[in-house]
């Protein structure tokens, strides 16, 4: 088996499996919580309506902590929540012009998400915008800043020279 490169700084999905970028994909693991038994009723047509974008707004308040759930209670195995590029969405509402709507959607998923959360292992935050005090990580506790520019993580963001 070749070597398949990781994908740093490739942002397009379809560039990442055209080109043959290292990925994983957990879709399936998704899809197979409803067939796996584990959910009540309740559970799965709430799962639904997220997935088909027909929830409440309630539902996608805490939606993270809500599937990272279901994932546990069907896996029997806390889980890692990975978010990439957290900031983003954050970036295209302040200039969209709906920046004040976006930070409580945001500060509510991530407390649901990272702090209220039982199914929680750890979590993993990408982001070029410096996360404060004062942002929407305000209540979560134990972060842990980790800079690019920080010579003794330089080699897990691909910052080091080859030998």
């Amino acid at each position: 088996m070749g070597f398949k490169p990781f994908p740093i700084g490739v942002d397009n999905f379809k560039e990442m499996i055209q080109e043959g970028y290292y990925y994983v994909d957990k879709t399936l693991l998704i899809k197979e919580l409803l067939k796996i038994g584990k959910l009540t009723e309740e559970e799965k047509e709430r799962f639904l309506a997220i997935r088909d974008v027909k929830g409440t707004d309630a539902d996608y308040l805490d939606a993270l902590r809500f599937l990272s759930t279901c994932l546990a209670k069907s896996y029997r195995e806390k889980v890692i929540i990975l978010i990439d590029e957290y900031d983003v969405p954050l970036e295209n509402s302040y200039f969209g012009g709906f920046y004040e709507k976006m930070i409580p959607l945001i500060r509510s998923l991530f407390e649901s998400a990272l702090k209220t959360n039982d199914s929680l292992e750890f979590a993993v935050n990408t982001g070029c915008l410096r996360i404060s005090k004062e942002s929407i990580f305000t209540g979560l506790n134990n972060l842990k800043i980790i800079s690019i520019t920080n010579p003794m993580y330089s080699e897990h963001f691909a910052l080091h020279k080859k030998k």
